[in-house]
């Protein structure tokens, strides 16, 4: 593993990590790794590693004001949010993949927003490929009963009201993890908008998503209360010139898990079920 820090707007940085391909089984194809909203690249090391000793290039990072990307206070990140994850984070991490690998194809492995995002920012045109592990629609009502009165609750009430008292979105109220002020309010924006991010007039995601050619994969997991068939299926129908596109829905029972939900897709229990399945639709990719 290599450590590596890049640089992006007004001199800030994000930490990445690289993995190298395993010699003896190169594919000269790179990944990027692109992690859920509030979590550390490390919880998917074991996940980088095994595509990496599949013969992949592959690399992780986190978003600013995330693991080893948080380098003061969470309050000092009050503008760093998913708008400036969309249009500065992800494309230096893509921008810095294709430099150092500007002749291997790049393909990109997203979790939760870390799958939404990527095509639908200025350098979804360079990504060959995208497969998405609980990539949703954040829009309330397309989410299950009762998860969606809870997600309802939170965007109109709690986060609002906690970002104003303490200055950034404390962990105990949302994501598990602090975040900042600006990430909070625009998913609570986002939220109640049924276009959700392709209502923000501030980044034209309809344009970018269109300038999409590559392949598009995107699992839909059975017992996501969030990433229901309908809230995927409102990430699927946006990108309308991808070279493929489909939903595959994941049922824990088929694969021998008795859960899956959001966040366990990564885990490292998995290595034989999930994870061969997600290497086996990137090499399904050409």
């Amino acid at each position: 593993m290599q450590q590596i820090q890049i640089t992006v707007q007004e001199n800030d940085q994000i930490a990445a990590t690289f993995f190298p391909a395993n010699a003896g089984k190169k594919l000269s194809r790179s990944v990027i790794v692109g992690p859920a909203a509030a979590v550390s690249q490390t919880y998917y090391t074991g996940f980088c590693q095994y595509l990496a000793e599949a013969g992949y290039d592959v690399m992780s990072f986190d978003f600013r004001g995330v693991g080893k990307s948080k380098t003061k206070h969470i309050r000092e990140y009050r503008d760093i949010g998913f708008l400036a994850y969309a249009e500065h984070d992800y494309p230096a991490a893509v921008n810095t993949m294709l430099e150092k690998f500007p002749n291997q194809k790049l393909f990109i492995v997203g979790h939760s927003v870390g799958g939404w995002m990527p095509a639908l920012t200025k350098i979804s045109s360079k990504i060959d490929g995208l497969i998405t592990v609980a990539a949703l629609s954040g829009y309330w009502r397309l989410m299950a009963r009762p998860a969606r009165y809870l997600h309802f609750m939170a965007w109109y009430l709690i986060a609002p009201l906690t970002i104003k008292l303490y200055g950034y979105w404390p962990g105990w109220a949302g994501m598990k993890a602090d975040t900042s002020a600006a990430l909070g309010l625009d998913f609570a924006h986002w939220a109640k908008k049924p276009g959700f991010i392709f209502d923000e007039p501030r980044i034209n995601a309809t344009e970018h998503a269109n300038r999409f050619l590559g392949h598009l994969h995107l699992f839909q997991i059975a017992d996501d209360s969030w990433g229901t068939p309908a809230a995927v299926k409102a990430v699927h129908d946006r990108y309308p010139n991808a070279k493929t596109r489909a939903i595959e829905v994941v049922e824990p029972k088929e694969h021998g898990i008795p859960f899956i939900g959001h966040f366990n897709f990564f885990r490292s229990a998995h290595r034989d079920t999930l994870w061969a399945l997600a290497l086996k639709r990137l090499n399904e990719f050409g």
